[in-house]
């Protein structure tokens, strides 16, 4: 839509004061209704398409090797097609070696990536993989992580909001299954730290996509205000299963032990919002600050049919417990991680007797607006649990603060097996679509004997 008409409101920015944005929204009703009615111009009516473009091969010459290696970082840059940090050249040569990786179809369409809807194939993926410096038998991990990126519908996952919201969200990468052990991923001392070329290039790798593929850039259209925490290799983290005491995180979403799996997930970067310490000395004192941590986000009395706040919305947790502390939760008598989920989200329910009114409006209004679908995904309650919610809001009734157990409370075992400790992750409910947190099956490995 080349020549869409728009109407820009001066000054309202999102979160602003209420009284402030209202008066400005107002006065510009008459331009909306003018744009919405006045008749099409002949250019309106018949606006020139804009044609598909096959561009050739980018071509770097120089006089040296190290020249020429400067220049080709300098285009890429200039052209957004890179993140600031040096680049390798995804020569024809470096592609088709990458590619070894996978006995997938170069031509394989993986989905498209938002914002800007790029078709994302395995060459493409490729291709930005080699610039971040990954190897080959990293490619199948990238490859699910794009897959699990870029579903289509309503359930699959809200890229849109990590992409281009003013928040500074980022993204959790986390390899359960044996090829995190066999590409040599770190899951123990100084996980979220450097040193290691699987964590960093394929979280490199990733963004490289998101930003490529999607056509995001700082400023342009990938709006954080502050930035991101981890910008370049996200969070890329891999379970420790040496160490821990419960099944691996894959199979308490539904895979066989055997497989190995990559999970993508939004997160906040920075304080409760993001990655946070809630941990202790004992598995008695962890648990404590976990349930705590939930409690403290009571959003039931901010609802607010017309005014979006993020506020409103329940959170997703994402709990990384050290192997000690995992040990903890075992001797307490939680042998699974459900079991301990559950455990927690029954703790982090409201009797209904100790709701104020203004909580109990804002469910009932949360549940009245989500029955007439009045609400977007990030307001309203999930369709399966309206009942839940519904049967909460009376005498007796408990009201959870996680709104769906299985989708929003993760707890994956990682880190050094010697310290109590637990980091927490957390995000609010996605905006645009239900999902903000993807498990898929590694696949079509050609060079490890995991994922294939």
């Amino acid at each position: 839509m080349p020549v869409l008409r728009r109407v820009v409101i001066i000054g309202y920015v999102w979160g602003g004061p209420i009284e402030e944005k209202a008066p400005q929204a107002e006065a510009s009703i008459d331009d909306m209704i003018d744009a919405l009615t006045r008749p099409l111009t002949p250019e309106e009516a018949n606006p020139e398409q804009i044609q598909k473009e096959v561009l050739p091969p980018v071509e770097v010459t120089a006089e040296s090797y190290e020249s020429a290696i400067e220049e080709f970082n300098s285009v890429f840059l200039d052209n957004r097609w890179g993140d600031g940090l040096a680049l390798i050249p995804p020569t024809k040569e470096a592609v088709e070696w990458m590619l070894t990786g996978t006995s997938r179809s170069p031509d394989e369409v993986i989905g498209k990536v938002a914002v800007k809807d790029g078709i994302a194939t395995v060459e493409k993926i490729a291709i930005n993989a080699v610039m971040a410096g990954a190897k080959p038998e990293y490619l199948p991990v990238i490859i699910a992580a794009m897959e699990g990126l870029t579903g289509p519908t309503v359930e699959d996952f809200d890229l849109v909001h990590v992409q281009a919201s003013m928040g500074n969200f980022t993204l959790a990468v986390i390899v359960s299954g044996p090829i995190g052990k066999e590409i040599n991923m770190n899951s123990g001392m100084g996980f979220l730290g450097e040193g290691w070329r699987a964590n960093a290039t394929i979280g490199r790798a990733i963004k490289l996509n998101m930003t490529n593929l999607g056509h995001m850039w700082p400023g342009v259209n990938a709006m954080p205000r502050v930035g991101r925490a981890a910008p370049y290799t996200l969070y890329t983290l891999a379970e420790n299963r040496e160490f821990s005491p419960w099944e691996p995180y894959h199979v308490a979403q539904g895979y066989e032990p055997e497989d190995s799996c990559v999970t993508v997930s939004t997160t906040g970067s920075y304080g409760a919002w993001g990655l946070a310490s809630v941990g202790a000395k004992t598995g008695e004192l962890a648990l404590d600050n976990i349930v705590n941590l939930i409690v403290s986000h009571r959003w039931f009395a901010l609802f607010d049919p017309v005014y979006t706040n993020p506020g409103s919305r329940p959170r997703k947790y994402i709990l990384l417990v050290s192997p000690e502390t995992a040990n903890g939760f075992k001797s307490l008598g939680f042998d699974t991680q459900e079991s301990l989920r559950n455990h927690i989200c029954e703790s982090t329910s409201v009797p209904y007797e100790e709701l104020s009114p203004e909580e109990i409006q804002g469910i009932q209004g949360k549940i009245e607006a989500s029955i007439a679908d009045e609400l977007g995904p990030a307001q309203k309650i999930h369709p399966e649990r309206l009942a839940v919610y519904q049967e909460a809001l009376k005498p007796g009734g408990k009201v959870p603060l996680i709104e769906r157990p299985r989708e929003d409370l993760h707890i994956v075992v990682m880190g050094y097996p010697v310290g109590g400790s637990v980091m927490s992750l957390a995000y609010h409910s996605p905006s645009y679509k239900w999902r903000a947190h993807e498990t898929r099956l590694i696949r079509g490995a050609t060079l490890t004997e995991a994922g294939r």
